[in-house]
């Protein structure tokens, strides 16, 4: 029998609600209801001109132009609503890889990158925890850095990187692969151009470990024939609304 596989979108979506968990990813309405989402793809677009980025070499081996032309060939329309959506994220996309690019060729970065949107996966015993790396930076000191890249947000802060679940499961799985080097996380906020990073000791990631276990359990474990919905603000633009309307009785907000 398969081990059951988790991502930090899946953890994340249990975490936000049980029941659009269970429409998402334990029945068809999961891959029928799917809408746009302008957010995911302008962030999947940037990444992938980032990766390029990083793979071609950097500001020392890049120019300016290159990166706008990658990004241009790069580009999918894919998740936009329409032509003029996709055009005017494009024009933001080209603003913030700019200023991402100024930023790499006034302060080279002492770390060494390793890899970029690299997809690990490590077995938990019960289950397979699996992610997709955004950047993996190795410092001189040897520490490695997990860098989350963000295009939405406005600032970031040490609490938001500690508090972060996607980057503790990405901790783990650059453990497997590197263990008993020290460990940091970050998270890039691309609109400000602004990063924070922490440390992660051994400690705090084992502790995290137990915690994401138990959290897999619960869901494993979940009683799933009893589905009581209850309104949350996250209801509001939820694709499964109808679904709990129409199925499970949710009739309004409380």
């Amino acid at each position: 029998m398969r081990k059951p596989t988790f991502s930090p979108t899946k953890l994340t979506t249990y975490l936000t609600c049980r029941i659009k968990y269970h429409w998402a990813y334990m029945t068809p309405y999961g891959r029928w209801m799917r809408r746009p989402n302008p957010a995911f793809t302008f962030g999947a677009n940037l990444h992938r001109a980032l990766d390029y980025f990083h793979t071609a070499g950097g500001a020392e081996k890049l120019s300016p132009d290159a990166l706008h032309h990658a990004l241009e060939q790069l580009w999918s329309d894919a998740g936009f609503e329409n032509a003029q959506q996709s055009e005017a994220f494009k024009q933001h996309g080209r603003e913030l890889v700019s200023q991402y690019y100024q930023a790499q060729a006034e302060q080279p970065p002492e770390a060494v990158v390793l890899f970029t949107e690299r997809m690990l996966r490590r077995d938990m015993g019960r289950y397979i925890l699996t992610g997709r790396i955004d950047r993996l930076d190795e410092h001189p000191d040897g520490s490695l850095e997990i860098i989350d890249y963000k295009s939405g947000r406005a600032d970031v802060d040490e609490t938001q990187v500690q508090n972060d679940l996607a980057l503790h499961c990405y901790a783990l799985l650059v453990q497997e692969l590197y263990p008993d080097r020290p460990l940091w996380i970050a998270i890039y906020a691309l609109r400000p151009n602004k990063k924070v990073a922490v440390p992660l000791d051994a400690d705090a990631l084992e502790e995290f470990r137990a915690l994401l276990d138990g959290l897999v359990a619960q869901i494993l474990d979940e009683d799933w024939e009893i589905l009581t919905p209850r309104w949350i603000p996250h209801c509001a633009g939820c694709e499964f609304l109808e679904l709990c309307v129409r199925k499970l009785g949710l009739t309004h907000a409380e």
